[in-house]
């Protein structure tokens, strides 16, 4: 294979990069990434590209992602989360569900967020954790994000399970630490788990770094898009950045009567023309 595309259900206290990497070590690839940073402590749906299938990340990131984690009131840590060191504890068993519920609205919708400290966001060309463990708390940007579809279940103590879905680059820490200011609470956020990214669910993910079910051909992780079969001379064209004859619309991809990923590009309805070329001249 080429390429393919492998959907880990990450497990906690490793980075995203090394999880991938072990990944694409298991498989046998030199050159990996992943769509969507975990943070160390959090786990599930790690959507690994491997090989070719590193040019496929702006085509199956995903706009939005679905998460399950508690929102733990009373506390305040530097990291946003139970590992870092903590700023403030206040007694919270003033709060109810009720109070949570009302909060939440103001968190749906499409909103600025600022980024945590703890963050891979570069300020000044540094990356925002880098200069927390250098003892710098620089103003950290804001984002435009987009939340919607929250679930909760009942405050038990100073915990509440909760599930969300949030547009890409949302932090779920800097959700629990804004819903708790809302509240005039201080709150964190623990057991972070991903359950969805774009078309992926975390039902189909291994815990394991190999394991044959959880790998997608690069055909089957586009599977959003239009499908053209192309005959062999159109094969040909394509591996020369050649357009063709298609009735297809926006973006698709062209593949072989096996099933073999092409290339992917954009259609009129008229005209197909290749943007991202995936073919070699063995698939020919």
């Amino acid at each position: 294979m080429t390429g393919g595309v492998y959907l880990l259900d990450k497990a906690a206290g490793v980075t995203s990069r090394r999880a991938a990497m072990a990944v694409a070590k298991a498989n046998g690839y030199k050159k990996y990434g992943h769509c969507g940073t975990l943070d160390p402590d959090a786990t599930g749906l790690l959507v690994v590209l491997l090989g070719k299938a590193t040019r496929l990340a702006s085509y199956i990131s995903g706009d939005t992602k679905r998460y399950s984690f508690d929102m733990v009131t009373g506390i305040l840590t530097d990291t946003l989360d139970l590992s870092g060191e903590v700023l403030k504890k206040e007694d919270c068993s003033h709060i109810s569900t009720d109070d949570i519920t009302t909060a939440l609205a103001e968190y749906t919708g499409t909103f600025l967020q600022r980024v945590p400290l703890f963050s891979a966001v570069r300020v000044d060309g540094k990356r925002g954790y880098k200069l927390a463990r250098a003892g710098k708390t620089p103003e950290m940007p804001e984002r435009t994000v987009s939340v919607s579809d929250w679930k909760h279940g009942e405050l038990s103590g100073n915990r509440i399970s909760m599930e969300v879905t949030v547009s890409s680059g949302t932090y779920i820490r800097a959700l629990a630490r804004d819903i708790g200011a809302a509240m005039g609470v201080p709150a964190v956020a623990d057991n972070i788990r991903r359950t969805m990214a774009g078309v992926f669910h975390i039902s189909g993910a291994s815990l394991l770094n190999d394991c044959r079910s959880s790998m997608l051909s690069m055909a089957e992780a586009m599977g959003g898009y239009t499908h053209i079969v192309v005959n062999l001379s159109q094969q040909q064209g394509i591996h020369h950045g050649n357009s063709f004859s298609s009735d297809a619309e926006g973006v698709a991809v062209a593949v072989d009567a096996h099933g073999n990923l092409l290339a992917i590009g954009v259609g009129d309805g008229r005209i197909f023309q290749p943007k991202v070329v995936l073919s070699t001249e063995a698939l020919l």
